[in-house]
């Protein structure tokens, strides 16, 4: 069996920008509830969603990460490839 591939770093990225934007609504709802109006609501907003995604989507950017080290270690590999391939097709020493 094949190990699953990663999601693509792009995808990953929207994932979590998808999940923060989620996280400071409710914040903000939460704190717009309890009475908190303004720019202090916006401000404990931002900051409480901080706060709270480095906690429950840590998953989520932990796949982010993995993803763009994916990416990046194949595009590592299709480099050296790429200039093996050219060193191998140089012009011959004669």
């Amino acid at each position: 069996m094949t190990t699953p591939s990663p999601p693509s770093p792009a995808r990953a990225f929207l994932v979590y920008s998808a999940l923060r934007l989620a996280l400071l609504l409710v914040t903000f709802a939460v704190l717009y509830v309890l009475g908190v109006d303004g720019l202090l609501a916006i401000g404990g907003a931002v900051l409480g969603s901080a706060l709270l995604s480095l906690v429950l989507l840590r998953s989520q950017r932990d796949a982010f990460t993995a993803a763009s080290m994916a990416r990046a270690d194949r595009r590592r590999a299709e480099r050296a490839d790429r200039r093996a391939r050219l060193d191998d097709s140089g012009p011959a020493a004669g």
